[in-house]
């Protein structure tokens, strides 16, 4: 049976490094954001990103898109 999925939507994650520890390992916060549409191209939501973390004190470390979708079989 093919499965088919369903997009149900996006979520952003932008990691920023807020400092260190004693140890001198970066110390990481994530920011998410929710109800990115799914049918937004991965671009805009990094210039989404980008504009945002310019918002910030704090440099980024990282930026994920998080798609969900439903799985069904036919």
């Amino acid at each position: 049976m093919a499965v088919i999925t369903t997009p149900q939507g996006s979520r952003l994650s932008i990691s920023y490094i807020t400092g260190k520890d004693e140890r001198g390992v970066d110390v990481v916060r994530s920011r998410t954001y929710n109800n990115i549409k799914s049918s937004a191209l991965d671009q805009d939501v990094m210039d989404v990103a980008a504009i945002l973390s310019g918002l910030q004190t704090y440099p980024v470390k990282s930026v994920t898109r998080i798609n969900q979708v439903d799985l069904s079989q036919e």
